[in-house]
């Protein structure tokens, strides 16, 4: 059976029929500066007021800068709980023999450093790091005591959110200049991500943003193939957690526009995304017109001029795309 979170937001829950759907995946995508990131941790703060955990993983480092010391009392207060917001660090652990002790990364590095030295072969920190990348592929994640919680992962290369998920790859390259991913080992369910929605009873997982690491990476059109293969993978792992744990995930992603019509907008990762994300909004201004010829109905017509964004039902396993909005009023205690 189908259960929903709420955000707590009248607009998402009414367009996803009461809430983010478990066992799928729901995307908010649009503009920038519109609140994406905001209720993204709303929706976090009403997992953990109810009693349950939520992830983030945190891929344009806002959280920990902003997000968090802004927006936590404010969210406590709004619900009426108090919760735990942990930053969770990553940190690859080298494979060490059976029979020796665990080394930890920095332990490497000094190792590798001091044999360098010696033999005075010049090299910089980031030949280092790639040697230590080499001999530590997974991550070790040390997770907070027990309880409900907003757990934030700073995850904005995307080689370490693939390695996250279980994915072993590389970035190279070619002769051309096109980047591509060079996979290094069958991908591996039994993922860092994994264990980390096992161990803490995650109800929720949110990807802020899917997009921002998959652009920084694959820049220009001819690293499509990489970006396309590396959301499909990433996408298919998250799916599979949604089933086997009965979680929702929330994405969100950042949008392109058609300067020739304005109203067409579409989200960046285009049909990857667009086939995993059973439920997909758009984030809009509220006076925003998202098509030229089309007739969409309002959910809540009477709070127009007392909302200041609106999510439009980009897609819904039953409406037509864009055929319904609603709109959302947000304000010190986020959105409603």
């Amino acid at each position: 059976m189908i259960e929903h979170i709420r955000t707590e937001c009248a607009a998402v829950d009414g367009l996803t029929d009461g809430g983010l759907a478990t066992g799928t995946i729901t995307q908010i995508f649009g503009e920038k500066a519109l609140g994406k990131s905001i209720i993204s941790f709303q929706a976090a703060c009403s997992v953990a007021a109810s009693g349950a955990s939520a992830v983030i993983l945190d891929t344009e480092q806002s959280y920990s800068s902003y997000l968090v010391p802004y927006w936590k009392d404010r969210m406590s207060k709004r619900f009426g709980k108090e919760f735990n917001v942990a930053e969770v660090k990553l940190e690859r652990a080298p494979k060490a023999s059976p029979k020796r002790r665990p080394v930890t990364r920095g332990e490497l590095i000094n190792a590798v450093d001091g044999a360098l030295s010696h033999l005075g072969v010049s090299y910089t920190d980031a030949h280092l790091g790639a040697v230590a990348d080499i001999f530590s592929p997974d991550f070790k994640v040390e997770l907070p005591q027990k309880g409900p919680s907003v757990l934030v992962f700073q995850t904005p290369e995307v080689v370490d959110l693939l390695n996250l998920h279980g994915i072993d790859a590389a970035k190279e390259v070619s002769s051309g200049g096109r980047v591509e991913l060079k996979m290094r080992q069958t991908p591996t369910y039994q993922s860092a991500l994994h264990h980390i929605v096992r161990e803490t009873g995650a109800r929720l997982v949110i990807y802020d943003s899917i997009s921002a690491p998959f652009k920084s990476s694959f820049p220009s059109t001819q690293d499509l193939p990489a970006r396309s293969a590396g959301l499909a993978m990433l996408l298919a792992h998250a799916q599979r957690l949604c089933i086997e744990f009965g979680i929702a995930v929330l994405v969100t992603s950042h949008v392109s526009i058609d300067p020739i019509n304005p109203w067409d907008r579409i989200p960046y990762g285009g049909i990857i995304l667009g086939h995993d994300a059973k439920f997909s909004l758009e984030l809009t201004k509220s006076r925003a017109s998202r098509n030229k010829d089309g007739n969409p109905m309002a959910m809540n017509p009477d709070e127009k001029d007392a909302c200041t964004k609106a999510f439009w039902a980009a897609r819904h396993p039953a409406l037509e795309e864009y055929s319904r909005f609603a709109y959302a009023r947000q304000d010190d205690e986020g959105f409603h």
